[in-house]
Formats: C-alpha cells, structure tokens, sequence
C-alpha cells in the first residue's frame, strides 16, 4: 500500500522529471526499485492522478500563453487567415505536433510501461536509453545553430518535433527531453524549444488523464493520491520556472551528465544485486 509520504516523493519526482529533459517514467521506475517498495495496487490509479498534477502545472504556468495563442487564431479567422498569423499559427502548430504522440502513446504506452514495472530485472535497459539520450542531448546542443524563435517555428517543425515525441513511450527517452532536442536539432534557440516543448505537452498530458480516469473507481481516492497530485502540480511549476530561466544562458548540459550519473547508479545497483542475490 503506497504511503502519503511516498506520494508525496513520487509526485514531487513526476511534477520534476516530466518538465526537466531527464525523464518521469524511467525515475517512476527506478526509485520504487532501488529502495525496495512494494509494487502498488492501485498504479493505475497513481498514474492518473500523477498526470493530473503535471496537467495542472502546465495549465497554470502557461495559462495566459494558451489565452493569448487562441485570442491570436481567432482573431485570424475572422480575418480568413485560416493558417494562421505568427502568433496564432501556434495553435494549429500545436494539434500537428500532437497528432504523432498521441497515435503512439494510446497503442504502446501502456503495454511498455507495464512490462518494465514488472520486468525490474532489465532495468539496465532503462540506462542504456538515459545515456544515449543525454549523449544526444549534449550532440544536438553542438550541432543546431539556435538562430530561431518560438514564432519562426513551421508546421514541418511541429510534425517533426511531435513524431520525437512519439518516442517517448520508452522509459528513459523523456518528453520533454526529446522534442527539447529534436528542436535544437532543428536550429530553435534553447528557450524557444523548451517552451515549445511544455505547450506541446499540454494536450499530450490532458489526453492520458482523460483516457485514463474514466476506469478510476471510488475506492481509489484517498489521500495519497491527493498528496502526490498536489506535489506533482507544485513541484512541476517550480521545474518549469527553474528550466526556461536556466536554458536562457546555459547549455542543457547538466541534464546530459545528469543521465550519465543516474545511469551509472542502475547499473551498479543491478550488478550488485545480480553478484549478491539475497
């Protein structure tokens, strides 16, 4: 039975690791399995209200955004831009990049989650994925020319950057870690597309709870769960804030080493456990 304090650790750990490129599946993972607690009963549940937290924070954090991008496409329309402006375009941008991740993430999100909770004993895979990311991470930050602003993205942009995001549904690879990337890649400066990135997330997030909560049933409420919706919401604004304002004048770097360090850790952990079965 999950505790209200280990609520509180995994929801601080989703509301953190969703918005930061360092991934909330392979961290959901990893921690329960290096202090030993016992799966939950209820993970479905967990995951719902978990991604509700996260849902909140983007929603709250980039409230006024989401106003001005739908006041901009409205106002396009009505002036026949059915494409929409700079600003407004944003929108339609928006639905393209979803299009990718929502079509992978409803038919093999579940199914590969599932099978690394209850497949501990290959999670050195989830260290293999943390370091090749980062390594990518580090290489994408080289090779894009960070010449171009959130307005200037196209919609060959967004459908490239949203397919990244179908990736996502291996434990380790991070959503936001790789349309982050995928961004760079193609030449977005760092704040551009990390803010990209979140509002990309949005939908993506709010379709996973909405596909999900319907199988909750009233025995699932209590308040662990209402504790960690409430970390992930908070500690998950504090993640975005932390992340735009630091990309403004650094490299993604630290979250490349990040990666590296954590998946040092798996993979002494296992070896250890594999050499010393108790």
């Amino acid at each position: 039975m999950l505790t209200t304090t280990q609520a509180i650790v995994l929801g601080a750990l989703q509301g953190a690791t969703e918005f930061l490129p360092i991934s909330s599946s392979a961290h959901l993972i990893i921690v329960p399995w290096l202090f030993g607690w016992q799966p939950m009963h209820n993970q479905l549940a967990f995951d719902v209200a978990l991604h509700f937290g996260t849902l909140l924070a983007v929603l709250l954090y980039f409230c006024f955004d989401w106003l001005l991008i739908v006041a901009s496409y409205i106002g396009d329309l009505r002036q026949r831009r059915w494409l929409g402006s700079s600003r407004g375009s944003l929108l339609l941008k928006i639905i393209v990049g979803t299009i990718p991740g929502a079509l992978v993430g409803k038919l093999l999100e579940d199914p590969i989650e599932h099978y690394f909770y209850t497949h501990t004993d290959n999670i050195w895979v989830l260290a293999a994925t943390l370091s090749l990311f980062g390594l990518a991470l580090v290489v994408a930050e080289r090779v894009g020319k960070q010449a171009r602003g959130e307005t200037e993205i196209t919609y060959l942009d967004a459908l490239i950057i949203g397919s990244a995001q179908a990736l996502a549904v291996i434990p380790g690879v991070s959503r936001s870690g790789i349309t982050i990337l995928a961004g760079l890649f193609l030449g977005l400066r760092r704040p551009a597309a990390a803010r990209f990135s979140f509002l990309l997330a949005t939908p993506i997030i709010f379709g996973a709870v909405a596909l999900k909560i319907k199988d909750l049933q009233p025995s699932d409420l209590g308040w662990p769960l209402f504790a960690g919706v409430a970390s992930a919401a908070i500690v998950g604004m504090i993640a975005i804030r932390f992340l735009l304002r630091y990309v403004e004048n650094r490299r993604y770097d630290l979250f490349a080493y990040y990666r590296w360090a954590l998946s040092a850790i798996v993979v002494g952990v296992w070896y250890w456990r594999l050499s010393h079965p108790a």
